[in-house]
């Protein structure tokens, strides 16, 4: 977990399931910490969505293949990400929910709302191809283009007026 949060961030497993059952996903709630992670534009605070992802390296950035791309297994990830608002905060615009899917079961989906005080993030990729023939490439690097917009989009708090509740 630690290698996909920003420079500086620390975690702290909170729980843990399913480490020794083989047949059901592997569920862990960790507590992050993330410092300026949000940046400063006035009077507001614009924040990544893409938490978890933001300092993955873009892995088809090359235009063009001559070999197939290889899986080493099918992927499918589910994270759900609370990100409680500090005091005085509330969520001025949350970005577009997102939905790419292409053949072969593979899809990607994110989303983010309101919950409380706080930013419920939910985020789905699911790849299950193991090959990928070098004319299909340019449709799996556009793919993960539009993954990567997606988790760059970003969340607008402000501060609240004075006397409101969140």
């Amino acid at each position: 977990m630690q290698h996909w949060l920003p420079h500086g961030g620390s975690v702290k497993l909170l729980a843990a399931e399913s480490w020794t059952v083989s047949a059901a996903p592997l569920k862990a709630q960790f507590e992050i910490q993330v410092p300026n992670y949000a940046s400063k534009a006035g009077q507001r605070l614009l924040v990544p969505v893409g938490i978890l992802h933001s300092s993955s390296q873009h892995p088809f950035a090359s235009t063009r293949r001559t070999h197939p791309v290889y899986f080493e297994y099918p992927m499918e990830s589910y994270d759900e990400v609370k990100l409680e608002l500090p005091p005085g905060m509330q969520i001025g615009s949350l970005p577009t929910d997102k939905k790419i899917e292409r053949g072969g079961n593979t899809l990607y989906q994110s989303s983010a709302e309101k919950r409380g005080n706080a930013l419920q993030l939910k985020r789905t990729l699911k790849m299950p191809l193991y090959y990928i023939p070098p004319e299909r490439y340019l449709a799996l690097r556009q793919f993960y283009e539009e993954i990567r917009a997606s988790d760059e989009q970003q969340t607008v708090l402000k501060l609240s007026p004075p006397g409101d509740k969140p």
